[in-house]
């Protein structure tokens, strides 16, 4: 029995709760200035004033008569877009975007805004599937940044766990202070069972971010299935080792006491092993499985009452045929123990 669970699942949806990206700042009027302006087109530079004062409402309200008189102008669509981003219109800034990448943007925050978009709108595949078609446009650090973080993201919702730790290392690469990528990247490595990489990671995300709940979590499950995993190959010092440290990030996993019990037991230290084995039991205290351990122990230590008392309240939660013989076995030694000593004849 080791306690392993399907949790991890939900977990990583916590991490997955990225904070939502500024696709794009302040845009420059250099930047702006690449696109021809349309004859009889309002003034486009006050449309990009409002967008950096973040009067979105604004901008798009600039842009949106020379839009329906001109439904080609590509930078028009995708400024608009971009509004619509920041104003958490998802729905509108797919719209628009999408139009400025079905004319041939250039601009790769067309398309990473619109995988935004659809990340915040849980439509993962087509996030990843835009950001590869933008992704010979991404040419400084920052936006090769995006790149790899929002994919990589994208590839760690959908559980895609290989893929995820390519963007996501790609993206630590480049900027490596956002708890999130190491969050997830730790998380990916986990259900890999690359768990010496998910401890280094997580451990990581945890010193960016002290006292996350999620981080804290999967480092303290990290550390817990290593030791099950030492414990199986019959490494128990290594075994106690990382399971102490598990017991520091999930004190509240009762089976992390019951492995820990478990390879101090198989090591002959009995007295560590009840302990072990008490503290489980505070923690799940109607599992079997953990009074028979701890009738055990107390057997080898040759305290037959606390031996027959676990064992028979191992036996009223689950009765099976081992528990019965062990309580005939230690009824019987309690016996012996209490017969009157008879000298030896002459």
């Amino acid at each position: 029995m080791n306690g392993e669970t399907d949790s991890v699942a939900t977990l990583s949806r916590g991490i997955g709760h990225m904070k939502r990206l500024h696709i794009i700042g302040r845009l420059t009027l250099a930047a702006a200035a690449v696109l021809i302006a349309l004859p009889g087109m309002a003034d486009w530079k006050q449309a990009v004033a409002y967008y950096n004062q973040r009067q979105f409402d604004k901008a798009i309200q600039e842009l949106k008569p020379d839009l329906d008189k001109n439904p080609d102008w590509e930078f028009g669509h995708r400024l608009v877009g971009l509004c619509y981003l920041n104003l958490k219109n998802n729905a509108l800034a797919i719209v628009e975007l999408s139009r400025a990448v079905q004319l041939k943007s250039k601009e790769f925050v067309t398309y990473s805004g619109l995988a935004q978009a659809y990340f915040n709108s849980d439509r993962l595949d087509s996030c990843v599937q835009t950001l590869a078609q933008g992704e010979s446009f991404a040419g400084n650090p920052e936006e090769k940044y995006t790149l790899y973080h929002l994919r990589g993201s994208a590839y760690y919702r959908l559980q895609k766990n290989d893929q995820a730790v390519s963007d996501l290392t790609e993206a630590i690469r480049i900027k490596s202070g956002e708890w999130s990528d190491f969050s997830q990247l730790g998380v990916a490595y986990y259900n890999l069972n690359r768990l010496d990489e998910a401890i280094q990671a997580l451990q990581k995300a945890l010193s960016l971010k002290p006292g996350d709940g999620v981080t804290t979590q999967m480092l303290g499950k990290s550390y817990f299935k290593s030791g099950v995993g030492a414990l199986a190959g019959k490494q128990y010092a290594q075994t106690i080792d990382l399971l102490r440290k598990a017991g520091t990030y999930s004190p509240n996993d009762g089976y992390i006491f019951y492995n820990l019990g478990e390879a101090f037991l198989f090591s002959n230290n009995y007295p560590d092993a009840e302990k072990a084995y008490n503290q489980a039991l505070g923690l799940l205290p109607r599992n079997s499985d953990v009074f028979h351990r701890l009738g055990l122990v107390y057997e080898k230590q040759k305290k037959w009452d606390l031996s027959l008392n676990a064992y028979l309240k191992a036996a009223e939660i689950n009765s099976s045929p081992q528990l019965k013989e062990a309580i005939a076995r230690v009824t019987e030694m309690k016996k012996q123990s209490k017969a009157p000593f008879d000298p030896p004849l002459f």
